[in-house]
């Protein structure tokens, strides 16, 4: 039997399409980082099996955990800090119920894509191909260089859009969309919007 899994990015472009009930016919939705679905449920669902995320400084604590959080962080940091990670961890997620992905995957994902820092999405998507038979995304803007979340205010889309706010400066996305796009064109990954038109 396969396993799919459905991984939604925070693009902008998911207001595009009212696939709610669709996304959560999913066996296992995976959502990333500052996911947020109340108000958006007609276009991106509302189950959430996965929280992926970098436990990050800009992370919002979550009010409900997921079944499964899986953290995955840049293996430069995991060394520097060691052990030490976990306390943070902790004080970032409110939780203590997490995975965190090992350095050698980690560092596994970054020479396959040949950057380093790479962000969660593509971290998400590289450990979802190791774990499920079939690998779905959806909302993933990098791809249409967007810089935006769908769940961002007003002020903050129009101080991001107009450069005021330095969005994703730490990873070369460049290098990200031409590798998860190369993913794409070996069917490794498939984009919801592909199998819907």
């Amino acid at each position: 039997m396969s396993s799919d899994i459905l991984i939604i990015g925070g693009g902008q472009s998911i207001l595009n399409y009212k696939l709610g009930e669709f996304i959560d016919s999913f066996p296992t939705i995976g959502r990333i980082n500052n996911y947020k679905t109340y108000g958006f449920e007609e276009f991106i669902g509302s189950k959430t099996n996965i929280w992926f995320n970098g436990a990050n400084q800009g992370l919002k604590k979550n009010n409900e955990i997921p079944h499964r959080v899986v953290v995955l962080i840049p293996p430069k940091i995991l060394a520097e800090k060691g052990g030490k990670i976990h306390d943070r961890i902790i004080r970032r997620l409110n939780t203590e119920k997490y995975e965190l992905v090992p350095k050698k995957y980690m560092d596994k994902f970054e020479s396959e894509v040949n950057t380093q820092r790479l962000t969660t999405g593509t971290n998400s998507i590289l450990w979802a191909i190791e774990n499920f038979d079939r690998v779905f995304i959806h909302g993933f803007d990098f791809f249409i260089d967007s810089k935006t979340h769908y769940n961002d205010g007003k002020i903050k889309k129009w101080l991001i859009e107009n450069e005021l706010i330095k969005k994703a400066q730490k990873h070369n996305t460049t290098k990200e969309k031409q590798y998860i796009e190369k993913l794409i064109s070996q069917g490794k990954i498939i984009k919801l919007v592909d199998i819907i038109s």
